[in-house]
């Protein structure tokens, strides 16, 4: 079959001559988009583009009509795509969530939930900030903190007042503050939760 097709009578609207251009393009594009698209999806694109192609009829300046339909499909078999990779990537995103939320609800102990989440690297950062305090302050923090002591056992145990305590614990948290800065306040949390 040798269909001829004259451009300049499509861009006019006539519609015997854009049959002719369906007609001979339209299989050799469906058999481009199979190759990389599911075949339902390839009827759509390719139905879409010579809808959209009558629509712009008018306005769109092609040399090779022949190069300028295949591009456009690769754009479009490419957009779908990424489209359908997006979607993938977010139901396995979705999925892992669900899974986490259900881990969570199913769990009986919240603190066991949280000490398996938070990762052994921010204790250790921690610890290295923490060393930096002065030797007294750093094993108030470590016995209020790391310990769950009360201020009066701290101070019964090191023989200082409570104040003291106060005041060490004070000087820890503002230096922790500015030595992790974003880190605190997660931080804050996790000592709280252990």
């Amino acid at each position: 079959m040798n269909v001829q097709v004259d451009i300049e009578k499509v861009k006019k609207g006539d519609h015997i001559e854009f049959k002719n251009l369906f007609e001979l393009f339209y299989p050799k594009l469906m058999a481009v988009a199979c190759r990389f698209i599911d075949d339902q999806a390839a009827q759509d694109i390719v139905q879409e583009i010579f809808t959209s192609y009558w629509e712009w009829k008018e306005t769109i300046q092609a040399d090779n009509i022949q190069s300028f339909l295949y591009k456009w499909l690769q754009n479009r078999c490419l957009d779908h795509i990424k489209h359908q990779m997006v979607v993938k990537e977010y139901e396995a995103h979705v999925q892992i969530a669900e899974n986490r939320i259900n881990s969570l609800q199913n769990h009986t102990d919240a603190n066991d939930v949280l000490k398996q989440i938070i990762n052994q690297d921010l204790r250790e950062i921690i610890e290295l900030s923490v060393n930096k305090l002065p030797p007294k302050c750093a094993q108030v923090f470590r016995l209020c903190y790391f310990q769950d002591m009360t201020h009066k056992e701290i101070a019964r145990l090191m023989h200082i007042s409570p104040r003291t305590v106060d005041a060490h614990i004070y000087q820890a948290l503002n230096f922790l503050r500015d030595d992790l800065k974003d880190l605190f306040v997660l931080i804050f949390m996790f000592l709280r939760m252990n």
